[in-house]
């Protein structure tokens, strides 16, 4: 019989965390951040913004990610979720001012989302190991790799580059 400290060998390397120690760092750094920045910010944002602008805000975000959602449906062979895909964003954008409302969803097209990790995992890529990553919180390798990736889809990071060409 094992006591809960003792593990049986295989069961000892299936837990096996080779970053534990950067791990518990990053989440230590994560955890000051998201106490001393984060949640004072959020509690401004909450008590400033109304429920519905926050909505809209929401809204117009994920309106904006549809160019990734798309490339991960292509990636991924699905060419009805693509279909899916614009048919939402066209609406939301047209009818929808821009995506502040999810007329789409009222409509009973419910938003979905695909990312480059999903889309790495469809071509049978393991997740790796288990990450902490700064700032972004709990991840695997193949996901971490997929948000950069990610990023080259993403029109809110051009906006947001300010680098002229």
């Amino acid at each position: 019989m094992l006591f809960r400290s003792e593990q049986a060998p295989e069961e000892k390397a299936a837990y096996y965390d080779p970053l534990e120690p950067m791990n518990r760092g990053i989440f230590v750094f994560n955890q000051a951040i998201d106490e001393m920045f984060l949640k004072p910010v959020a509690r401004v944002y909450i008590a400033v913004v109304p429920e519905g602008g926050r909505a809209a805000i929401s809204n117009i975000i994920n309106n904006l990610k549809t160019p990734v959602t798309l490339a991960n449906d292509l990636l991924q062979g699905d060419l009805d979720r693509a279909q899916t895909t614009i048919a939402r964003f066209t609406v939301n954008t047209i009818i929808g001012f821009g995506g502040a409302a999810d007329v789409a969803a009222d409509l009973g097209v419910p938003r979905h989302s695909e990312d480059f990790g999903q889309t790495a995992a469809t071509y049978g890529v393991g997740s790796g190991p288990y990450l902490m990553l700064p700032f972004l919180g709990p991840s695997n390798v193949r996901d971490a790799f997929g948000r950069v990736v990610d990023t080259f889809f993403d029109p809110l990071d051009y906006a947001l580059d300010g680098s002229e060409s």
